[in-house]
């Protein structure tokens, strides 16, 4: 009985790498088929329409999403109260930088009794400001210098098409 283990292990051994091999032949047969049958066309893309410019002539009308109360408020709100940045203003050096970039380090009292504020830019380098100047990018005028922290009114856009005033702080990082 020991002797015919071994041949009906190879029997079936054979038999099963056979039937492996019978798959995969089968398998490359589907594809040769595959590969010889003619190519179909594909259909060309959709034309496409050319659609006509739009004008929109509303604009000057009232918004349909915004009830007339809002309407009338809008009217007499940040459009009629004056508040702009001034244009015509020379840039400041540390107006190009956004608040965020920049970080308090100080503050000084000169002999005559002006005080400074020590401004670190993004590059390393320190400025110095007074009540007055203006930093960041929304037209920030510093309003006071504290030993912690500028306070700062900012000139920002509101949502009815004015500007509004909005207090900001550059705050000491080790206040």
């Amino acid at each position: 009985m020991t002797k015919k283990l071994p041949i009906v292990l190879i029997s079936v051994l054979a038999l099963w790498l056979s039937g492996c091999s019978d798959r995969i032949g089968m398998a490359e047969q589907a594809m040769v088929d595959i590969r010889n049958q003619p190519a179909q066309p594909i259909e060309p893309p959709p034309q496409t329409e050319l659609v006509e410019d739009f004008v929109y002539s509303a604009n000057t009308l009232r918004s349909p999403f915004l009830p007339p109360s809002l309407v009338n408020a809008q009217g007499t709100s940040s459009v009629t109260n004056g508040i702009r940045p001034d244009l015509n203003r020379i840039k400041e050096p540390l107006e190009q930088y956004e608040l965020a970039q920049l970080i308090f380090r100080g503050m000084l009292i000169s002999p005559e009794g002006q005080q400074y504020a020590l401004v670190q830019r993004p590059d390393g380098s320190v400025a110095s400001v007074k009540v007055g100047d203006y930093i960041g990018l929304n037209d920030g005028r510093i309003v006071e210098i504290t030993p912690t922290q500028i306070n700062l009114i900012e000139i920002v856009p509101d949502s009815r098409a004015g500007f509004i005033e909005r207090p900001q702080s550059l705050v000491s990082p080790i206040s």
